[in-house]
Order: C-alpha cells, then structure tokens, then sequence
C-alpha cells in the first residue's frame, strides 16, 4: 500500500528477492498525481559518496522491520546540529523513478545517527513482515528549497524546518517467515506507529 499525498498519488511497487546473504528491493515509484515530488533516493554517507543502495532499518511497533530511505529519527540522547536527510530526485507528475537497497543479512536496525553495536547489545526477535519505506516531499509546498548536491548528477538536497515530520512515506508490505532481526536494546529511535 502506499500513502497518498494531496497533490497527487505516489505508488510503491517492488518485487523483494535474496542474493546470498543479502535481501534485495528493486523498487519503482510512480507518480500517478498532479503534483511534482522530491523523492528520497540515496543516503549520505559521511564524507564518502552517497549510497544510492543503502537504507535505514528498524523494529516496527507492529512486530514488522522497517527498511527504505527516509529520514530517520532524532535521537533522544543527544542534541543533533544538522539533521541527516537522505538525498532526493525530482519525480514530475506521470513519471516514474526506479532505484534499489541492499541490506546485508543477518538484518540489524541500522541508522546514521548510531554505529553498529557489539553483538550482545541486541536482542534477537522475529518479525512478521518487512514494510518497505521511501520518503517524499511534496514540492508545492513551500515549506522547502531544493538546492543540487554535492553528490553530482541529479541528486537534490532538501532544506526544510523539519525534514522528519515535513515529509510523507510510500511504503509495502511483505509478510516473512523465518527472518529474524537483531533489535537495539540501546536509546535508538524508532518511528511512531
């Protein structure tokens, strides 16, 4: 399913699959609405090039994963000066955008605000599903300024008061048997249902 926006209808597909020890998410958004969107499609990666295939990942309140490319959520623990904000592609009225994310197995809650904790510092849950997430802005408002990146090509950066709350998500659901996630038992935040 995917959430629709005022100015317009962007719909998620993708069709999942495993490559070894990797889950793998090509997907396509299509914007089947008047209105043009900023859609999130590559995260920064600090100082190296940004990741076009790489994702954030979270324990759901509903007993699902959550993984895509969204803005994550602030931490608690800390003040953070400059959000970190995926990069975004235009995506007019009619079009459509294909990308991809990897993640590696064993699946981890992942975010760019926390690093990787040692393995006793998770806890191992099953999960009854993976929603795949993308965000998006809707570029009419005019709440944001979309300025080039850094990052060359057709990558935008998203400037707005709040980049988290600001903008909208696409998601679909598969449901899973078997998969596992090693949960953060640390101050990580995760998205309210």
């Amino acid at each position: 399913m995917s959430e629709l926006p005022a100015s317009g209808a962007l719909r998620l597909t993708c069709q999942p699959s495993k490559a070894g020890n990797t889950l793998v998410f090509p997907y396509r958004l299509a914007n089947e609405g008047p209105g043009e969107v900023y859609a999130m499609h590559a995260l920064p990666a600090g100082g190296a090039a940004a990741s076009e295939t790489a994702a954030v990942v979270m324990a759901g309140d509903t007993g699902d994963a959550i993984i895509g490319k969204f803005a994550p959520p602030l931490p608690a623990d800390r003040r953070i000066a400059v959000p970190v904000v995926p990069l975004a592609r235009r995506l007019p009225a009619g079009a459509t955008l294909e990308g991809r994310i990897e993640v590696a197995l064993p699946l981890a809650e992942t975010s760019p605000y926390f690093p990787d904790l040692t393995l006793r510092q998770y806890e191992i849950v099953d999960i009854k599903g993976v929603v795949l997430t993308i965000g998006f802005w809707l570029a009419d408002t005019g709440e944001l300024v979309a300025r080039p990146s850094a990052e060359g090509s057709d990558l935008l950066q998203i400037l707005t008061a709040d980049p988290v709350k600001s903008a909208r998500l696409a998601t679909q659901r598969f449901p899973t048997t078997a998969l596992q996630l090693f949960r953060r038992t640390d101050a990580f935040p995760r998205m309210p249902a």
